[in-house]
C-alpha cells in the first residue's frame, strides 16, 4: 500500500523526522526487551498483557527523546560522510538547519532528564544518563568520535543497547548482576545486527577516512563474527530459558548461515532488518498494544519519505 500526500502537509514533519524515527524500532524493542526480562528472569514471563500502563508509555516518550537527540547529533558530526552515501540529508542538505537540529536535540535532553527526575526513577536516570554519554558523545565528538572506529564502535554500540535494556530493566523493577547476566543474549544478538551495518556504508566510510569494523576488518571477517554473535545469542538464551530472544535468534540463525554463502548486501539487509522484526513481533505477543506503535512508526515513515523525497523506505523489501 503506497499513500502519496502532498509536499505541502509533510513538509512540516521534517523537524520530527530529523530523530530518525525508523532508527525507533530497534531503541523501543531492546528497551523494552529489558522490561519484559525482568519478569521473565522471575519466572514470571509476561504474555498478552492489555493493562495500559501510562507511566511506562511516558518513559518510553522520553527514552525516544533521548536516543532521537543521540541521531540528531550524529546527523549533525556525518554531514559530508552522508552526502556521499546519498542518505540522511535532511540536515546535511539543510532541510533543517543544523543550528535549530542541534537546539532541538538539547531541548529533548533537557526535558527528558527533568522528566525522570521529576517522577522519581533515579536509576533510569542514570543509566539514560551513561547512555547519551556513550551514543550522544563519545560516538559522534571529538576527540572520541567511536562511530569512525572498528572496536570503539563496535563497544559503544553494544553498550548503548545495554543501556537501554538495564533502562527498562529498571523501569519494571530493582537492577543488580543479574540484570547483566540475562542482558547477554541481547547483547550478543544486538552486537550482530550492528557489525553488519558497517557493511552498507563501507564505500562513503572508506572515502571519509573512517577505520569502522568493515573498513578495518574487512566484509568476512564481519560476516563471520556477526554468525558467531547470533548463535551465542540463541545458547545464551536457551540456557537462561528465556523465550523472548531464543526464538528470534533461532530463526534468524538460517539467514545468517545463508550469509556465510551469499556474501552480498541483499543477504546483509536481510539480516539486519529481519532479526529485529522477529524479535519485535515476539514482544508483540506479550504487548499487544506494542504492535499498534510498531505500525504506525512504519507507515506513518513511509507516507512521510514517499510524499517528501519520493523514496520507498521503510520497508521489509530487498532487492
Amino acid at each position: 500500500m503506497k499513500v502519496k500526500l502532498p509536499e505541502k502537509l509533510v513538509k512540516p514533519l521534517d523537524y520530527l523526522f530529523i530523530f530518525r524515527p525508523t532508527l525507533f524500532f530497534p531503541v523501543w524493542i531492546i528497551t523494552l526487551a529489558g522490561y519484559s526480562a525482568y519478569f521473565t528472569f522471575r519466572e514470571q514471563a509476561l504474555w498478552w498483557v492489555l493493562d495500559f500502563n501510562i507511566k511506562l508509555v511516558f518513559n518510553f516518550i522520553f527514552v525516544t527523546a533521548v536516543a532521537g537527540a543521540t541521531f540528531i547529533y550524529n546527523q549533525l558530526m556525518d554531514i559530508s560522510t552522508d552526502k556521499v552515501n546519498k542518505k540522511l540529508f535532511l540536515i546535511s542538505e539543510e532541510y533543517v538547519r543544523p543550528k535549530v537540529a542541534k537546539r532541538i536535540a538539547n531541548l529533548s535532553l533537557v526535558l527528558s532528564g527533568v522528566y525522570f527526575l521529576a517522577t522519581f526513577q533515579f536509576i533510569t536516570f542514570v543509566f539514560i544518563a551513561f547512555f547519551t554519554l556513550l551514543w550522544g558523545y563519545l560516538y559522534n565528538f571529538k576527540p572520541f568520535c567511536w562511530k569512525d572506529k572498528a572496536v570503539q564502535g563496535l563497544l559503544v554500540n553494544i553498550g548503548g543497547g545495554f543501556l537501554l535494556f538495564v533502562a527498562g530493566w529498571s523501569m519494571a523493577g530493582g537492577i543488580g548482576l543479574d540484570t547483566a547476566l540475562f542482558s547477554l543474549p541481547y547483547m550478543f544478538a544486538f552486537g550482530a545486527v550492528t557489525l553488519l551495518t558497517t557493511i552498507p556504508d563501507y564505500e562513503g566510510d572508506l572515502a571519509s577516512g573512517k577505520s569502522t569494523f568493515a573498513v578495518r576488518f574487512g566484509f568476512n571477517i564481519t560476516i563471520y563474527l556477526s554468525v558467531i554473535f547470533v548463535f551465542l545469542a540463541l545458547i545464551l538464551g536457551m540456557y537462561f530459558k528465556d523465550p523472548v530472544i531464543s526464538l528470534p535468534s533461532l530463526i534468524s540463525i538460517p539467514l545468517y548461515v545463508i550469509l556465510l554463502f551469499k556474501r552480498n548486501i541483499p543477504w546483509v539487509f536481510r539480516c539486519i532488518r529481519y532479526p529485529i522484526l522477529f524479535l519485535g513481533l515476539i514482544l508483540c505477543v506479550q504487548f499487544p498494544y506494542f504492535f499498534i506503535l510498531l505500525v504506525i512508526n512504519y507507515y506513518l515513515s513511509r507516507i512521510y519519505y514517499l510524499s517528501r523525497f519520493g523514496l520507498d523506505y521503510p520497508t521489509f523489501k530487498v532487492e
